[in-house]
């Protein structure tokens, strides 16, 4: 992680406006300091301590693109000052500024090559940037000034995983646990490594042992969780993402966030209304009703017309069970009888997918009657749609409450019935996402696994145009060289489309049909069609995505 910026000392007589700012800004009376700070600078606009500190409490303000002005002013007035440029590098570096940020650590660690701080973030965001081997550099560098540093091989364990360095990164994850026994992290990224590798007994003890440091770890909870899906012990593994869900989900805290979704408060209305309806939830439950009116209606005032509409934490009181409680999770059990239609031609969906270049294709009638009408009313009746998006549309995932026994059942039957399309690779994640008619669905992506299966469970009725509805996949695969980030970013939607552009992509568009799943290789860009969708809480659009394998094996 990224550290915190680093404060100098009082080396020498400042003048009294500085300290005034000083000292209010160590007793946490932000606004004080703030003013003193700017009082200093109107009689000497350019004094690099004062724009130092400045910027060091804008940063904690969050209001990042002035703070890092301020630091980098500073540096500029002191250019030999290396604490100044490792703080300039941790503004930048929080403000996604990450270029910035390099130049900056570098530039500390000419000053002083044995600051191993400012290595080790120069590390952290040389991996942001994808410059791994950088990173990996960065890394050692601070091997040779700490060589017995635990976190340090941590860190160098995770680029060379990512660099696919698997026995130089178990080493390393196996340095740092001997210099750190209890170190949590090291065994749930060793973890993480172990499962990639197939051996999944030592995955499961590894998690468990980052588990018996810190019991509340929900990452480590999460990653055993998926162990558990490719044993095959799927009660053990629903059990884990239902203890994520509580964590994240059910607690019952007043919301903290600062922006609320128009969507989100549609949806919750809608879906209490319904579940009231069915008798799903008592009758004390209208109060809550009331309240998710109540502040739908202020913000109908609200001056932002945007979807993505800036509130107080205090108004949120009245609602927070559409944040932070799980009102309703129905039991959503394996079928006996299979999930998949039993009818389905294996070999002739599996001869389309191969005899596609790339990969795609779409199955009808993927489930059987009774578990599509199962894996519906979960998804209706469930309150796990926590994830909201500026389009409209919710998400709910794997470790928010989304995994249940059918589903897990699902993800491996298909895995075991189309072998000649999922070959060796296993669940890696799963999600489902429920539109709001009135806006759009997913925008323009491609996602890091080897087997993408996505699949609509609303009824066909819903849908208003049935020539549209479904997905667009373009026939060419994201470029090897670019990461996540580079194919998965709303930022980069512009330069996907010129680059499909100018590789000749064609468009492969896949309508609308309940019960219908797309396959395709998951290196393809792809998004949402147009959707015109009935309004109605039982009419809105919902998809299951399910993504097997990695990318750097496929």
């Amino acid at each position: 992680m990224q550290g915190r910026p680093h404060a100098s000392g009082n080396a020498s007589p400042m003048r009294s406006l500085l300290d005034l700012g000083k000292r209010a800004h160590q007793a946490g009376r932000l606004q004080e300091a703030e003013q003193a700070y700017r009082d200093a600078l109107s009689l000497a606009p350019e004094h690099p301590e004062t724009l130092h500190y400045l910027g060091l409490l804008l940063y904690r303000l969050g209001q990042l693109d002035e703070a890092v002005d301020l630091v980098s002013r500073a540096c500029t007035h002191e250019p030999g000052q290396a604490l100044y440029w490792f703080n300039f590098g941790v503004v930048a570096q929080r403000a996604a500024r990450l270029e910035e940020a390099v130049r900056a650590y570098r530039q500390a660690v000419s000053l002083n090559p044995q600051y191993a701080d400012a290595y080790t973030n120069l590390g952290h965001t040389y991996k942001d940037l994808g410059s791994l081997e950088s990173a990996e550099e960065a890394y050692r560098r601070v091997l040779q000034i700490y060589p017995d540093h635990a976190d340090t091989y941590n860190n160098l364990g995770v680029v060379l995983k990512e660099r696919g360095l698997f026995e130089q990164a178990s080493n390393s994850y196996r340095q740092a646990i001997s210099l750190k026994p209890d170190h949590a992290e090291a065994q749930n990224n060793f973890g993480l490594l172990l499962m990639e590798q197939d051996e999944l007994d030592a995955a499961i003890v590894s998690y468990e042992r980052a588990l018996q440091v810190a019991p509340g770890y929900s990452t480590a909870i999460y990653n055993l969780g998926m162990a558990c899906i490719w044993k095959g012990d799927i009660d053990r593994a629903v059990t884990c993402f239902n203890r994520t869900a509580g964590v994240k989900h059910n607690h019952g805290r007043s919301p903290v966030e600062r922006f609320v979704y128009r969507s989100r408060v549609k949806h919750d209305i809608e879906q209490v209304q319904y579940l009231l309806t069915e008798g799903r939830i008592g009758e004390e439950y209208r109060q809550y009703l009331a309240e998710l009116t109540r502040f739908q209606s202020t913000l109908n005032q609200a001056e932002h017309r945007s979807n993505r509409v800036p509130v107080m934490p205090a108004d949120l009181a009245g609602i927070a069970p559409s944040f932070n409680k799980l009102v309703y999770v129905p039991p959503c059990e394996t079928n006996p009888e299979g999930a998949l239609n039993s009818h389905l031609d294996v070999k002739a969906i599996e001869a389309r997918y191969r005899e596609t270049k790339p990969e795609v294709t779409f199955v009808d009638d993927l489930l059987n009657p009774s578990s599509l009408d199962a894996l519906r009313c979960f998804c209706w009746e469930s309150t796990i749609w926590k994830k909201d998006y500026e389009n409209g549309y919710i998400g709910a995932f794997l470790g928010d409450g989304f995994a249940s026994p059918l589903l897990l059942q699902i993800a491996d039957e298909l895995r075991n019935r189309f072998p000649g399309i999922f070959g060796t690779h296993r669940l890696t994640q799963a999600w489902a996402f429920k539109h709001d008619s009135g806006r759009r669905g997913l925008n323009i992506h491609a996602d890091a696994a080897a087997v993408n299966v996505n699949f609509w469970i609303t009824a066909d009725d819903a849908n208003l145009n049935a020539s549209s509805g479904g997905l667009v996949v373009w026939n060419k695969e994201a470029p090897r060289e670019w990461n996540f980030k580079d194919y998965n970013s709303d930022k980069n939607r512009g330069a996907i489309y010129e680059w499909l552009k100018q590789s000749g992509a064609e468009e492969v568009k896949i309508p609308y049909r309940a019960n219908r799943a797309v396959i395709f290789n998951s290196d393809l860009f792809h998004e949402t069609d147009e959707i015109t969708f009935k309004e109605g809480y039982r009419n809105r659009r919902i998809n299951i995505t399910l993504l097997y394998g990695y990318r750097h094996r496929a």
